[in-house]
């Protein structure tokens, strides 16, 4: 599957959702409390919708990898972790990101190959 063809995916499932235009600042952390209390499907539609208002950010397919990584959809979660790191090396070029966060990337990518 190609991004291009995910986003289009995830358009047509949540049409509501427009690139840039929600008050999604805490979206990321909504998703996150979801995923710990073992909540997969709140989590799941929480960073689809931060996915389609940030669709340069990493954060939204990080943890939609996470999700799916529990869910054992382990294809998909490798796609999306793959895509997140992409996009945090772009901002680590820009200096707008730590180096630890695109490791801790690199980390969950390595942890979804081993399962």
């Amino acid at each position: 599957m190609t991004l291009e063809k995910f986003l289009k995916k995830l358009r047509q499932e949540i049409p509501y959702i427009k690139a840039h235009e929600e008050d999604d600042w805490d979206w990321y952390n909504e998703g996150i409390k979801f995923l710990e209390r073992g909540e997969l499907e709140k989590a799941e539609k929480k960073f689809k919708e931060l996915i389609l208002s940030q669709p340069e950010h990493h954060d939204g397919y990080e943890g939609l990898a996470r999700v799916y990584m529990r869910k054992g959809r382990l294809e998909e979660a490798l796609f999306l972790i793959e895509e997140a790191i992409k996009l945090a090396e772009k901002f680590l070029e820009e200096s707008s990101l730590d180096i630890e966060v695109l490791e801790e990337l690199k980390q969950l990518r390595e942890e979804i190959r081993r399962i």
